[in-house]
């Protein structure tokens, strides 16, 4: 029996009790009937915050969890999604897809407001219909579906937006005249940013309800080769996606990760150029402490939809 707390074998007190020799934690034997039921009452159903901090690795002096549920639980892994906020600022609430791997954090995907939820829910629906059980793509290519009136709508507002930045530098933000800088317009009104690549192809934020969550595989992906994904938030020094990925050396072996990067765009700023150096892809880089955020049983798409659905309601999201 290992301790759950530091993950080392405890050792019999007396018959049925143990104790762990580097916390000193002291536990009683429970039958495998009790845990099994135990168990299986965790999984599916929202639990306290303290739960996580109590049994695996997330610090307080961080965040805090406020509650969770717990989508899948063996011996040595656990993947939950969970309600926190901020050490400092309580009203700061976020959502946290986490992974733990002998209750060490593994990875993590936070989405800190609904759109970005939501988002993250359609991309789940539409992965769940367009791959099987293997991630194998079953999808259409090619011909497409017809596009609906709201696509239609947000693919027309995006390109008046390039199109002003292009002919007169309008501010998508303000709608106000921004300042060319060497590689970049700047609003001196609003703040705003619009960074030029290529010819002078303006680069901004989309509001994460305009995006058209449709399939692609162009991704700063490294180490992996893409399949297919989609992209649920794009900033231009922040990008969320959720994609279907595969081995270099074994395609037939695919999984679902979601991808966090981010830009710093002091480089593009300042020089004009992108960032270049180890794991760095287009200018783009893994969020600081990700880990791996995979998914690799696509059973498990179903409940964490639902998952994320409820935690939808429980934060009026």
């Amino acid at each position: 029996m290992k301790c759950s707390a530091c993950n080392v074998e405890m050792e019999p007190l007396v018959t049925g009790i143990f104790q762990c020799p580097q916390c000193k934690k002291i536990i009683k034997e429970k039958s495998i009937e009790v845990e099994k039921k135990e168990e299986e009452s965790l999984v599916g159903n929202f639990l306290d915050g303290e739960w996580f901090h109590k049994n695996v690795s997330l610090n307080k002096a961080y965040e805090i969890a406020e509650s969770g549920i717990i989508l899948n639980k063996s011996v040595t892994r656990l993947f939950a999604v969970l309600i926190c906020h901020s050490a400092y600022l309580k009203n700061e609430k976020y959502v946290r897809l986490s992974w733990w791997k002998s209750y060490q954090h593994a990875g993590m995907f936070k989405i800190y407001d609904k759109d970005v939820l939501n988002n993250v829910i359609i991309a789940l629906e539409q992965i769940n219909d367009s791959f099987d059980e293997i991630w194998t793509w079953k999808g259409k290519y090619g011909k497409r579906e017809p596009k609906t009136k709201e696509t239609l709508e947000k693919e027309k507002n995006l390109d008046i937006i390039k199109y002003r930045i292009i002919e007169n530098r309008t501010c998508p933000k303000c709608q106000k005249k921004m300042k060319k800088m060497k590689s970049y317009y700047e609003c001196q009104y609003c703040g705003e940013i619009v960074v030029l690549e290529g010819f002078n192809q303006p680069i901004f934020n989309i509001i994460s309800k305009d995006l058209d969550l449709s399939f692609q595989a162009n991704f700063p992906i490294n180490y992996y080769l893409p399949v297919s994904g989609i992209t649920v938030k794009w900033l231009m020094g922040e990008w969320k996606a959720l994609a279907v990925i595969h081995s270099k050396d074994n395609p037939n072996k695919k999984w679902l990760r979601f991808y966090w990067w981010m830009r710093d765009l002091s480089n593009i700023l300042k020089f004009g150029k992108r960032e270049m150096g180890e794991g760095t892809q287009m200018g783009w880089k893994a969020q600081r402490g990700v880990s791996s955020p995979n998914l690799y049983d696509k059973k498990l798409i179903n409940p964490l939809i639902d998952a994320l659905k409820k935690i939808v309601a429980e934060l009026n999201w």
